[in-house]
């Protein structure tokens, strides 16, 4: 086989490998539902949705609820400053979402500069989280941001510890999933 010959097959393979990522299917949400009156979802599997409080909120936006895929502390609420909805901070494959709504104005409204994608039925970009996760022992960080109305972002920070593949698929799932029911 000659060079060209053997170059061509590798980029093929490259190309079906790619053709074969693209068409990866998540696994179903199959974990507690959360329905409020803008935004609905169900969580993956064996993940737990902790919602705040309406005293959680201030004037610009609040903590819509914690998302996790091991156990919440149920004493944990906005209003009482804890450090970190976590018992413990996040054991190894560890993945902690806090999902934050905030109203805005103007060119407050506008997401960071980054590549848009689809979470949900909306659009939003993936950005790295230069801060947060504080005390949870996160190996990594990043946040979603998510236009949900001209005056509405949503914010999801992601803390993390090593997560496997498979939590990422479903915390991927679940993006996927979300349904905003503000037109």
């Amino acid at each position: 086989m000659t060079a060209l010959g053997r170059a061509l097959g590798g980029l093929a393979g490259v190309g079906l490998l790619a053709a074969c990522a693209s068409t990866i299917e998540h696994p179903e949400p199959g974990g507690p539902a959360f329905e409020s009156d803008d935004v609905r979802f169900v969580a993956p599997t064996g993940w737990q949705a902790q919602p705040t409080t309406a005293a959680s909120q201030s004037d610009t936006g609040y903590v819509l609820l914690y998302l996790a895929n091991q156990p919440l502390r149920a004493d944990c609420l906005p209003e009482l400053d804890c450090r970190s909805p976590l018992a413990d901070g996040l054991s190894r494959g560890g993945m902690l979402v806090t999902w934050f709504a905030q109203t805005c104005v103007a060119r407050s409204c506008d997401l960071p500069p980054a590549t848009l994608i689809s979470i949900g039925n909306r659009q939003g970009v993936q950005v790295a989280l230069t801060n947060g996760c504080d005390e949870t022992g996160f190996t990594e960080r990043s946040a979603y941001y998510v236009t949900v109305t001209p005056q509405r972002i949503d914010a999801l920070f992601i803390c993390a510890r090593d997560p496997s593949g498979a939590t990422r698929s479903a915390f991927q799932g679940f993006l996927d999933a979300i349904q905003w029911r503000i037109p």
